[in-house]
């Protein structure tokens, strides 16, 4: 309170001074000199005087606008410094009370003059401390409009009346710029829109072609069920569109989950040449069936065993590769190169992935938006490709997220190069020999799998998957009761568990954490492998966390459930040796 009633007895004496220096007609450096010999006649002593003075020349040459208007039906002009006359473009402070009939209500632009007053009293009466604020066009002597920015704040005085005192600054750059960014934020989010509509009504297709295949082969298959071969050519194509579904689903799953901030990379070992003879083998029906010549060239690497996150660089070489497939006609070529470029410090090094084909191509301005979701050059409709546009969108993330880059080099009718540079660790020695498929089939022969799952499709689905390629199965339908079956059994009596996720009772990370903490060593370290609808990144390192080896996705995918149990046992062989 002691600081408001010192700046308020501030205000009072500047105005008395100004009040003597208008009404004598003297300007203030004259009047000063006779002040500062009579300060007695002022009821002011020299000292006050002098400070008033000062903070009068200080307001005079500030950078910005400053004015002092009465509060009374009039709200009369007390006083402009040069800036605000300058923002007016007046020359004189006469003239600026001409332009504006010496009224506040003169500066404001008229239409905006209600509406400014109104918000200045509401706010007022909200808080007597705080600046109010407003902002409103005014018209300068050229007869421009230009906006202003007015910081405000109200004194009640019984010496000299009731004032305000603001602070004004030309806003106009600033509002354009604002403007041009609202403007650019609503083209974006429009684009945006119209992105995501078009995405939808594609992805609307998309899904109801692969479902009007099921739906429409089953039917057909019932209707010949007698006829074995036509029911099994019908039971093709509604895996065809299975995997197409499935496809879709995972894809939009990813875009999600590689826009997240949610995404860990995992640093482990891996080999270069084991992950792209992983990617040939998934895609070896794909190229096969439409006669591609698929080449895969690891002469340009001088050390193939490195640490990265093997499941990200896996996928960055299968959407690449996949794509390239895609999009290249019967009898073409795709190839996949890997070249080790410039060894860094701390045993890194920079790593070329370089996927070309000579198919159709992309044409120079869709080049642009190649890695944007949703988007895509030719409809599934138009180019007769099944594809979502959301392949290289969630390629760019990953790359990005691996700290990479990703570039597209193509043309329409020649093919389509894309080049992904990334930096890898070397790793000092080789890696130990991955068990086999053979091993595996060796190493469960003397056990049992646990299969822990609820669903009784899924367990009839899976057991049978499992059984046909030569493992033994034993069903526990939630977690608690996978526990009690681990805990009491002899050690070898399970290989492994395959562990579903999501069950009543217990789930399957608190089972995995529960086997985890058995008393016996040789119980505890049995391998697990989580089998789930759960898809997301964040799934799988909870997964990881609880103890399991692996993160898996259902529907299950025997090749790679066998490759995860070559690596767990391979992994749990090292870590805790023969049993």
């Amino acid at each position: 309170m002691i600081g408001q009633k010192t700046v308020h007895n501030l205000i009072e004496d500047i105005l008395t001074l100004l009040s003597i220096s208008e009404n004598s007609g003297r300007n203030i450096e004259n009047l000063m000199e006779e002040c500062e010999k009579d300060a007695e006649s002022l009821l002011m002593d020299s000292q006050n005087i002098r400070t008033v003075y000062e903070v009068i020349k200080f307001m005079d040459e500030m950078p910005g606008g400053f004015l002092i208007y009465r509060a009374n039906e009039a709200e009369d002009i007390v006083y402009a410094n040069k800036a605000l006359l300058r923002i007016f473009q007046c020359s004189t402070l006469k003239e600026f009370r001409e332009m504006t009939g010496n009224s506040f209500r003169g500066l404001v632009y008229l239409e905006d003059l209600d509406e400014i007053e109104e918000s200045i009293k509401e706010q007022i009466a909200a808080s007597q401390y705080d600046l109010d604020y407003v902002e409103y066009r005014i018209v300068r002597r050229d007869g421009e409009i230009r906006w202003i920015e007015d910081y405000g704040h109200f004194i009640r005085s019984e010496t000299v009346g009731d004032i305000f005192y603001v602070f004004l600054g030309d806003a106009t750059e600033k509002r354009s710029r604002q403007l041009q960014i609202l403007e650019r934020a609503l083209n974006n989010a429009n684009l945006a829109i119209q992105a995501k509509n078009k995405f939808l009504s594609n992805m609307s297709h998309d899904i109801r072609t692969p479902l009007n295949a099921i739906t429409g082969f089953t039917s057909l298959a019932k209707n010949h069920i007698d006829n074995r071969d036509e029911v099994q050519r019908y039971l093709d194509k509604i895996g065809e569109a299975s995997g197409q579904l499935l496809d879709l689903v995972d894809k939009v799953l990813e875009i999600s989950w590689t826009e997240t901030k949610d995404v860990h990379v995992e640093e482990a070992e891996c080999n270069l040449r084991e992950i792209l003879q992983s990617v040939e083998r998934a895609l070896s029906p794909r190229f096969s069936g439409k006669k591609i010549t698929f080449e895969t060239d690891l002469t340009g690497v001088k050390h193939l065993d490195v640490y990265s996150d093997r499941d990200k660089l896996r996928q960055i070489v299968q959407y690449l590769a996949g794509n390239a497939v895609e999009y290249t006609g019967k009898g073409g070529r795709v190839r996949v190169a890997v070249v080790e470029g410039e060894q860094l410090a701390n045993d890194y090094a920079v790593y070329r992935l370089v996927v070309s084909d000579n198919g159709i191509g992309i044409s120079k301005e869709f080049q642009e938006h190649v890695f944007e979701p949703f988007e895509r050059e030719n409809n599934t409709t138009f180019s007769g490709i099944y594809g979502t546009g959301l392949g290289l969108a969630i390629t760019r993330n990953i790359v990005k997220i691996m700290g990479g880059t990703i570039e597209v080099d193509s043309a329409i009718g020649k093919g389509s190069t894309f080049t992904v540079t990334i930096r890898l660790r070397i790793q000092e020695t080789q890696l130990v020999s991955a068990v086999s498929p053979e091993d595996v089939a060796v190493c469960l022969n003397s056990g049992k799998i646990l299969l822990v799952e609820d669903n009784e499709i899924n367990v009839e689905i899976e057991t049978e998957i499992l059984e046909k390629a030569g493992f033994c199965i034993e069903i526990a339908e939630n977690g608690s009761i996978a526990v009690e079956k681990v805990k009491k059994s002899e050690p070898g009596e399970y290989a492994l568990v395959l562990m579903d996720i999501q069950m009543p009772v217990m789930d399957g990370r608190e089972a995995a954490e529960a086997i985890r903490g058995l008393g016996n060593p040789e119980l505890a370290h049995i391998p697990i492998i989580a089998l789930s609808a759960d898809a997301f990144e964040n799934d799988r390192r909870l997964s990881l966390e609880s103890g399991m080896d692996e993160h898996l996705t259902k529907p299950m995918d025997i090749d790679e459930v066998v490759g995860a149990m070559a690596k767990a046992l391979q992994r749990h062989k090292t870590l805790y040796g023969d049993r």
